[in-house]
């Protein structure tokens, strides 16, 4: 789901943002290096879409309920009760959300000064719905979400591929060229469909203080609140239904465009069928109105039109999903069948169905691959090829009859993604090739000019920006090290053992570690007098290019680590160096030397 233009000479970290960002501590600075061409035209679809967010507004919904769409990436919603308020999902960091607060006082004559906010609902993990709490909270606002919200922001987020996920949702965003929006056809950035422009800032995350694990009716400030579980493009999914005002309120199961089940930043394979069976429960609800918490029109009113809305959208995923089992069913692979499926017209001309944000072709892919795994049954794919070896046999082709990088230049007025793919075979077999260089810089931009997918708009001009050396800001992409050291602090604290663990082993060099066989004991001072049940001691085995945790067999280590457990967390996550710990006093090693314990470190890319 990436291209990887690998000229990653970025030096320092000075932010790291993305879709599911949960960093960029402050504004990043900017070099003056002008974008070439200065405009890059966009798609009449994409663009209409994106002006729909300008001017933000504070929008009613019903009696006590709003909206406040195009202040930061989602659209935080505020409910009135006899004498208090709720929010629900309240922004994407602190910045945004009092951005948000200041609209909603503005509109509503000073509402947070008569009112204290009693609760504030996540209906998911996701950062651009949680980062902005604290804006919103005192210490007597309970902070509700699903049961599994915490698991799955540090599974799905804050994980061994936080590195992989940062890299994806900067490019899927569009944050390498935030700084040139398009006016009047002038520019760079266009959104992507499902938010405008991301405001930077630290994260004023709380954790939940009550959790959701069945559907649960609270009664907040006098009104009544329905929390549904469910999953969709996540499995830590609340419905918020207001009965009293007949009010749907939910991201992540639908939104207004065609359905992303994957996402361009990364993300496990997703359940296709989750999306249909959740929608079921809300067109089940029968909603007078209907808010996405994305997008520039968040509110739809009227039972009808809600329920053709959601009808349609999980008409749309059941078609693309059940059609290609259909088709997986008859020996047809997903190239195949991306013809053969077309959406029904009604489907096809819904004004919130278009491919703006998600993709039919990218649809086919990820529900064969759900269900039917890399093999596609075809014996050419038994023997999957290198990158280097598709380049070499590309290469082949051309031969006798020109060149590849000439052969790519050819393509460019015959079809730009075959002039991409020709071109980037010539690049990976010389780079230095000056005609495979400019014609993938053209096919680039032709493919970003002429699509109306936000998510591939914002890949392709990326990978041009870092391509050509011209990002305006620094994103150590190629270094892990940094980016894991880069999560904040209220994450780290939060962080489970088991994830922490993951992260190590996936960071553990492979060619140091070949010939190793060693068994080192961790014991964490803090754990039992937080939590008596938690366990406070681990073994770690790193063994030949391996690193296990808690092997069943192990005997004790050769020598112990004794720390708290933050202090072990920061040492994992590159915020504080091993020398430095032992010289500040924060860690001992117990049988062995200091230097024992800066070997076995030295094992491991942070």
């Amino acid at each position: 789901m990436k291209t990887k233009c690998q000229l990653f000479v970025l030096v320092t970290i000075l932010a790291l943002v993305g879709t599911a960002g949960y960093v960029a501590a402050q504004e990043p600075v900017t070099v003056p290096v002008p974008y070439q061409p200065e405009a890059v035209p966009v798609h009449p679809t994409l663009l209409a879409k994106y002006e729909e967010f300008f001017p933000p507004a504070v929008l009613k919904v019903t009696d006590g309920v709003w909206v406040a769409r195009g202040y930061n990436r989602d659209n935080p919603v505020l409910i009135e009760g006899i004498d208090g308020l709720i929010v629900v999902d309240p922004g994407e960091s602190i910045p945004a959300a009092q951005k948000v607060k200041d609209a909603f006082n503005a509109d509503l004559d000073n509402i947070f000064d008569k009112k204290p906010v009693k609760a504030i609902i996540y209906t998911h993990h996701h950062d651009c719905h949680v980062n902005g709490a604290s804006v919103f909270a005192d210490e007597q606002t309970e902070i509700i979400g699903h049961h599994s919200l915490l698991s799955n922001m540090f599974s799905e987020w804050f994980g061994p591929v936080y590195p992989s996920r940062v890299e994806g949702g900067l490019k899927m965003v569009g944050i390498m060229f935030q700084d040139a929006p398009v006016r009047n056809g002038e520019g760079w950035y266009s959104g992507y469909v499902l938010a405008g422009p991301q405001v930077f800032g630290p994260s004023g995350f709380l954790a939940p203080t009550k959790t959701i694990k069945e559907e649960t009716r609270l009664t907040i400030a006098g009104v009544d609140v329905d929390l549904i579980p469910v999953a969709g493009e996540t499995t830590d999914v609340l419905l918020v239904w207001l009965p009293q005002k007949e009010a749907l309120i939910q991201i992540a199961v639908v939104y207004e465009a065609f359905p992303a089940i994957s996402t361009m930043r990364g993300s496990r394979l997703r359940d296709p069928l989750d999306y249909v069976n959740s929608l079921k429960i809300a067109r089940g609800l029968n909603p007078e109105y209907l808010v996405t918490i994305h997008g520039p029109n968040p509110v739809t009113g009227g039972k009808e039109n809600v329920n053709q809305y959601l009808t349609n959208f999980s008409d749309a995923i059941q078609f693309v999903n059940d059609q290609t089992l259909h088709y997986m069913n008859k020996g047809y692979t997903a190239g195949e069948m991306m013809d053969l499926i077309v959406l029904p017209p009604h489907l096809a001309s819904s004004p919130y169905l278009q491919e703006v944000y998600g993709s039919k072709e990218w649809n086919i892919v990820h529900i064969f691959r759900y269900y039917r795994g890399y093999y596609t049954g075809k014996i050419r794919d038994l023997f999957p090829q290198t990158t280097q070896s598709e380049a070499e046999m590309s290469a082949f082709l051309a031969e006798g009859d020109g060149d590849l990088a000439s052969k790519a230049q050819a393509a460019l007025n015959i079809n730009p993604q075959w002039a991409l793919r020709f071109a980037d075979d010539a690049l990976l077999l010389d780079p230095d090739n000056p005609v495979a260089f400019e014609t993938k810089k053209a096919a680039m931009l032709t493919l970003a000019e002429n699509t109306m997918n936000s998510q591939a708009r914002n890949m392709l001009l990326s990978d041009y920006l870092l391509m050509t050396g011209q990002t305006r800001r620094n994103f150590a992409l190629a270094d892990p090290k940094l980016v894991f050291s880069r999560i904040e602090d209220r994450f780290v604290k939060l962080m489970p053992m088991a994830t922490l663990h993951r992260i190590m082993a996936v960071s553990l060099n492979a060619s140091k570690s070949m010939e190793k066989d060693i068994v080192v004991s961790l014991q964490l001072t803090d754990i039992k007098t937080n939590d008596p049940k938690a366990s406070d001691h681990y073994t770690f085995n790193v063994r030949k290019g391996i690193l296990e945790v808690n092997p069943p067999s192990a005997s004790k280590g050769e020598f112990e680590i004794v720390t708290d457990s933050l202090t072990w967390k920061q040492l994992v996550l590159a915020k504080l160096n091993p020398k430095d710990a032992v010289a500040n006093g924060k860690l001992v090693i117990s049988g062995a030397t200091p230097e024992s314990f800066y070997s076995f470190m030295e094992l491991f890319n942070f």
